[in-house]
This record gives structure tokens, sequence and C-alpha cells, in this order.
């Protein structure tokens, strides 16, 4: 059975499998990325210099010179316990030299109260061959493109599932809760956000 419940400006329906929120486009954040940057770190960054809470990531293009990736083992099973890079229960990839951005997708929220950036990407390298998953971090080479797309009258963010995945999944609050009364920001936050995980 299936519930709607209309929020302020945003519609909320829940069923069994699933819960679902629908809010606006807020502001486009166009980020340069020069060499030698981090590119997660430098996402975070730019969403808290603009007072982003919650964000899609458009589009990235550019080159990166490492990455550190994160994909399923064949023998990982659910509740994952420690996913950070190199857990054993993970495949951690690096890859170091020059790699074309083909995608990355992916989303920014809070997590433990700090901003993240939640993201997953293609990168190619000589010869055409693509490599890919969950992004640890990556070292801008020659450039790097961000486009971010800010969500309004809608709060998200994770918390740990501790019984089921044992992954940080997101959650969808009320919308007439502004995000900055839950999560004052203050200027400490000038590095990279949650190193377990990314």
């Amino acid at each position: 059975m299936t519930s709607t419940v209309t929020a302020g400006t945003s519609k909320v329906v829940d069923n069994p499998e699933m819960t679902s929120r629908a809010g606006h486009n807020g502001r486009v954040i166009a980020v340069s990325l020069a060499p030698g940057t981090q590119l997660t770190d430098a996402i975070e960054q730019a969403c808290r210099d603009h007072g982003v809470e919650t964000a899609v990531i458009l589009s990235v293009i550019g080159t990166i010179s490492e990455v550190y990736l994160r994909n399923p083992r064949d023998i990982t099973t659910l509740p994952i316990r420690q996913e950070h890079e190199f857990a054993d229960e993970i495949d951690t990839v690096v890859l170091q030299r020059p790699m074309e951005i083909l995608s990355v997708q992916g989303n920014v929220c809070r997590l433990d109260g700090e901003l993240w950036a939640h993201c997953h990407a293609l990168f190619s390298e000589a010869g055409g061959n693509v490599r890919g998953g969950h992004v640890f971090r990556a070292t801008i080479w020659s450039q790097g493109e961000v486009f971010l797309q800010e969500l309004a009258d809608i709060r998200i963010d994770r918390e740990h599932d501790e019984d089921v995945t044992g992954l940080p999944q997101i959650q969808l609050h009320g919308c007439d809760a502004h995000p900055r009364d839950a999560h004052p920001r203050d200027a400490r936050h000038s590095d990279a956000g949650p190193a377990d995980g990314r």
C-alpha cells in the first residue's frame, strides 16, 4: 500500500519498498579544478563555499593522475562491516597513470554531520581500457570541470544501516526542517570529509 503526503512544497511517497520525495532545483555550481587537486575533497569544499547542503553531481570531465577505486569482491556479503581503503571485505584498486574522466555521477549530503561526496566513476587509459567503481579519492592531472546541481525544498543525509547493508544509506527528511538548523556550519571545514568509507 502506498501513502502520499504533501509537506510544504514537496510531495512524500511511501510504500513498503521505497520512499521518494520531490523537491526543486536550486543553483548550478560550476567548479574549475587545477592540477593536483583532490576531486572528492574539492566537490565537498565547493558545496561548503556556496552553502549547498544537498546536491547532485551533474557532470565531471578532465583527467586524473591517480585514483583509488572500490568494488565488491566475489565473496563480499552483507552487511559490510569495513569498507575503507584496502579493507578485507572489499576490493581496492589503485591506478597511478594519466587517465581521462569519462563519467562521474553521485551526490553530496551529510554523513556524520559532515558534507560527503559519494562518487562513482569511469576512467579510460591508453589503449581505451575503461576502469570504474566507487571513488575513494582521485587526483586531477591536467584539469577538472565539475558541475553540481543544488537540490532545494528537500533535505537528505546518510545514516549507517548496521543491520542489512552495513553501508551509509540516504535518509529523506521533512522538508519543513531547514538543513542548516540541524547541521550548523563553522570555519573548521577546510579539509577532507569522512576518511572511513568514502
